[in-house]
């Protein structure tokens, strides 16, 4: 496995702000600046077993940045070692949370005052 995207879902490069073709073959570790990755290049195969989810910050390619959602199932494929990444844009989830708090807490406060 080399940290490159051989095959991409069609919606994949929308996530990231690109148009078709411009995300194919780039490092996953470029779509994440900075963090760790649940898996590397070098010693993924030994921790397999290990980090297989993680929330991240992902970078479009108009430099915004989104709080993401990625899961990585590692594979044996005929050409080696591969895995299968998922990748889940968290921004709605997270705004549609926040709201949900912050009526629960406006409740209570209505609820204690009476």
């Amino acid at each position: 496995m080399n940290g490159r995207s051989p095959g991409l879902h069609p919606a994949f490069p929308a996530l990231f702000g690109c148009v078709d073709g411009q995300l194919s073959g780039v490092s996953v570790d470029s779509l994440f600046p900075g963090q760790h990755v649940p898996f590397s290049c070098g010693g993924w195969r030994r921790r397999m077993h290990a980090d297989r989810y993680a929330e991240l910050i992902g970078s479009r390619g108009d430099t915004s940045k989104f709080k993401a959602a990625v899961a990585v199932m590692p594979m044996q494929a005929d050409s080696g070692a591969a895995a299968v990444i998922t990748i889940r844009d968290l921004t709605e989830e997270r705004e549609t949370q926040f709201i949900l708090e912050q009526g629960l807490e406006l409740l209570k406060t209505v609820i204690s005052s009476e």
